[in-house]
């Protein structure tokens, strides 16, 4: 693998976080700086406010370039939010003549076919990644480069977006003056950043709970096989306490983060806590038990919706490595508790980052997911399969594949 930093940023809905990432080691990513920095420019994972949004950037990627001594030439930026849309696309190119082995053009030809697909107006692609090669209908082929055949076929996994989103992310950047090396969904980030090897083969289902949405990805048989973002997170149940409770939201994210848990029946009915509601002096004692059944009702919302879209893809009896949960929101107590409840025999797990280096404890917690994930699918190794299709112009252009670089 070459040798090079690669700074990846997460535009999250509650902070803009940037990763020096410098290659992997026995696994774990080589964290070589890092910094997370509050932002209000973004509501439920899409850019309301470019200006904001742009200084929380350029704060994030100077700090953490200032570690590294080293300032990036581009960015690999997370894309999020319920506009994000995914298709599957199939491309099939003919091999000429039979005694030759597949070659690398043949697959940056095929893979291009398959992204030939026309989105509706105003969106447009955001992602292209190869889920399955099939030769001559052989299918499950992750590597066709040197097979032999009369016919190479892709299945893609495509990630489509609202164009006006897309183009705030750019604004963005360019604003904080920098570019965009490549954009990627969230989902997929934050599913490379958690799942391992075994995960991605096995098959496994990854959230990432965030403040305002959570980010769901479908692994099978080593590829990514469906993906999406929707708009429920961390923040609504803040939202919920504040208005429950009759307090202020700073309150209400303070009464989560210290008394809060996911799960209502292990709290005893004796146990209290003091809450400081709107236009009183003095806080009054409230049943902590009344407290998490107001979060755990929120956070069965977020299991609820992840049960039914797994079982609608017909994806609930192929998940053998179950449910990784991730993300700022994952850290309530008895999360995995309140999951298993509705997911029954498909057990989850809580996961961090896979990460090492010197600023690992930087990158570790589940709120660096996504930039952890980044980090890794830019770090793929380009040799090994097709690497981007062009090695400049827009990343719209660039062609990757999670086979020659998985968790």
């Amino acid at each position: 693998m070459k040798e090079r930093t690669v700074f990846a940023l997460d535009l999250g809905t509650s902070k803009v976080a940037c990763l020096a990432v410098g290659g992997r080691e026995e696994g774990r990513l080589d964290v070589r700086g890092g910094a997370s920095i509050a932002c209000q420019g973004l509501y439920r994972g899409v850019i309301v406010d470019v200006g904001e949004t742009a200084s929380a950037i350029d704060a994030a990627v100077r700090k953490t370039a200032q570690m590294t001594g080293t300032e990036p030439d581009e960015l690999v930026v997370s894309i999020s939010g319920s506009h994000l849309e995914t298709q599957i696309g199939q491309g099939l190119v003919p091999i000429f003549p039979r005694t030759r082995p597949i070659g690398r053009e043949d697959v940056l030809q095929v893979i291009k076919h398959s992204r030939q697909t026309m989105p509706p107006a105003g969106r447009e692609i955001v992602q292209a990644i190869p889920r399955e090669f099939r030769i001559d209908g052989q299918r499950g082929i992750h590597r066709p480069i040197g097979m032999h055949g009369d016919n190479l076929e892709v299945m893609t996994h495509i990630v489509t977006g609202l164009a006006e989103h897309v183009r705030h992310v750019e604004e963005a950047v360019a604003s904080a003056g920098y570019k965009v090396g490549q954009m990627v969904a969230s989902p997929v980030a934050s599913g490379l950043a958690v799942a391992s090897q075994a995960n991605v083969e096995g098959g496994c289902c990854v959230l990432d709970i965030g403040a305002g949405v959570t980010d769901m990805a479908v692994f099978l048989d080593g590829a990514i096989a469906y993906s999406v973002s929707y708009p429920v997170g961390g923040n609504l149940i803040t939202s919920d306490l504040q208005k429950l409770l009759k307090t202020t939201f700073e309150e209400a994210e303070r009464l989560k983060l210290e008394a809060g848990t996911a799960w209502a029946a292990g709290i005893d009915d004796d146990e209290s806590v003091d809450v400081l509601q709107v236009g009183q002096t003095s806080a009054r004692p409230l049943q902590r038990k009344v407290l998490s059944e107001i979060i755990e009702s929120r956070m069965r919302e977020i299991a609820t919706i992840a049960q039914r879209l797994i079982v609608e893809g017909g994806y609930d009896e192929a998940l053998n490595e179950g449910v990784l949960i991730t993300g700022g929101t994952s850290l309530l107590p008895a999360t995995t508790t309140l999951f298993d409840s509705v997911f029954g025999p498909m057990k989850s797990r809580q996961l961090r980052p896979l990460v090492g280096g010197a600023f690992a404890d930087v990158a570790s917690p589940p709120t660096m997911a996504t930039a952890a994930g980044l980090a890794r699918y830019a770090l793929q190794d380009d040799d090994e399969e097709i690497a981007p299709a062009v090695t400049s112009g827009s990343w719209k252009e660039r062609i990757r594949t999670l086979f020659s670089g998985k968790a």
